[in-house]
């Protein structure tokens, strides 16, 4: 699946780009860090202006996101926007476990499916220190997919993605991992068909949320030729 973020920081502009990346997207992911002036109606509009299934994602500045309140505004957040009825609510691996699990909780009780994320923003560990990540995230219980996302400081980084996908396939666990930045852009493309859950596109140049993300339509075009070619 390709998903598209939403990173226009007004309303209006979201819910447009909501339903041009509904032309391209197999899901959506709001950035709700970026999107100003959020209330309850307003993250239901959101939702219901999709057809595709949507992830709501909050991130802090430290997370590579925009997000400048506390945290437990954050978390405040994110339970509304599980009430508003996203699909899919990604929830950082270094939360708090005591919010994390409440969180946890409460998108279960509105069958609302979990990602338990987490990112770094300096470079790709070693291939144990990435297992050994991978393995303490799946010990999180009523987690749907994990996500790591790490930097591409060499080309030789993106492999370690891919070890780390194989191991995931190998256990029957579902796993979004690929490499930021402009060295990871072959991590972007063949996590997918090497099994990732899903890769991130963006709607256009400029509305990228994230350092090397390739943007939605290329990777269309980009799979249907790898279609060909097998």
């Amino acid at each position: 699946m390709i998903c598209i973020p939403i990173t226009d920081e007004s309303m209006r502009g979201a819910l447009a780009d909501i339903r041009e990346a509904g032309k391209i997207a197999d899901v959506l992911e709001l950035r709700l860090d970026y999107i100003k002036g959020l209330n309850e109606k307003a993250l239901k509009e959101l939702v219901s202006a999709s057809e595709k299934k949507v992830i709501a994602t909050v991130r802090r500045e430290n997370e590579g996101g925009k997000f400048k309140g506390t945290e437990s505004k954050r978390v405040e957040l994110l339970k509304k926007a599980i009430k508003a009825g996203v699909h899919f609510v990604d929830i950082e691996f270094e939360m708090n476990s005591k919010q994390r699990a409440a969180l946890l909780k409460y998108a279960k009780t509105q069958h609302v499916k979990v990602i338990l994320s987490h990112h770094d923003f300096k470079g790709t560990p070693f291939f144990e220190e990435l297992l050994e990540l991978f393995e303490k995230m799946s010990k999180v219980k009523g987690v749907y997919a994990l996500k790591i996302a790490t930097y591409a400081r060499t080309h030789e980084d993106n492999s370690l993605i891919f070890r780390l996908l194989r191991v995931a396939r190998k256990k029957n666990r579902r796993l979004i991992s690929f490499s930021m930045g402009a060295l990871g852009r072959d991590s972007r493309i063949l996590s997918l068909p090497l099994g990732s859950y899903l890769t991130f596109g963006s709607l256009a140049s400029g509305k990228e949320s994230a350092e090397g993300q390739i943007e939605a339509k290329e990777l269309k075009k980009i799979y249907s030729g790898l279609k060909v070619m097998i």
